[in-house]
């Protein structure tokens, strides 16, 4: 008798250390800079098990766009103030859209992925697509396909940033780790 309530007591610590490690791993924060800080804010509550994905990175756009939307930009040069503008007004659109890539490669890794397989971009990726193109886009993803925005070591995407009137902080605050 002792010897099977032990054996189902191993069983059952097996199980629950395979569950809490694959909920730890699925439920690592969608940013790196907020976590998530958005769903927290929107819902009340922490994304779970049961959360798509793509509301997580939805709710987490919406949140930073607001937050950018609502930060004092008087600093910059009124033609920096209007880039920033436009800028915020495509990741709306982006975000509406709701056609997210997926990270199927690196999804136990949550890493940012900046265009799939399918050719589908990322936030960032999108922003950099439509006010300087698809090729570059694409020599971006070529060198930096799941890297963040700090990592990228590329001079037309540092020359891009600082040329947005938006900084690579609030870069990092909207690209997602999923």
């Amino acid at each position: 008798m002792k010897v099977l309530t032990m054996l189902g007591f191993m069983v059952m610590a097996a199980f629950l250390g395979i569950t809490l490690a694959s909920t730890q791993q699925q439920l690592q924060p969608i940013n790196t800079v907020l976590g998530d800080e958005s769903f927290i804010a929107t819902y009340g509550r922490k994304p779970d098990l049961r959360t798509p994905q793509s509301l997580r990175i939805e709710t987490h756009l919406a949140y930073v766009e607001d937050k950018l939307r609502q930060s004092s930009v008087t600093h910059l040069p009124v033609h920096l103030q209007q880039k920033r503008q436009r800028l915020l007004d495509l990741l709306q659109q982006y975000r509406e859209a709701g056609n997210f890539p997926q990270n199927e490669p690196n999804v136990s890794q949550h890493k940012p992925c900046f265009m799939d397989k399918n050719g589908t971009i990322c936030a960032v990726g999108y922003l950099i697509e439509q006010t300087e193109g698809r090729a570059i886009a694409e020599r971006i993803n070529a060198r930096h396909p799941y890297d963040y925005i700090q990592d990228m070591d590329m001079p037309e995407v540092q020359e891009w940033i600082e040329n947005s009137g938006l900084t690579e902080e609030e870069y990092e605050m909207i690209q997602t780790s999923h």
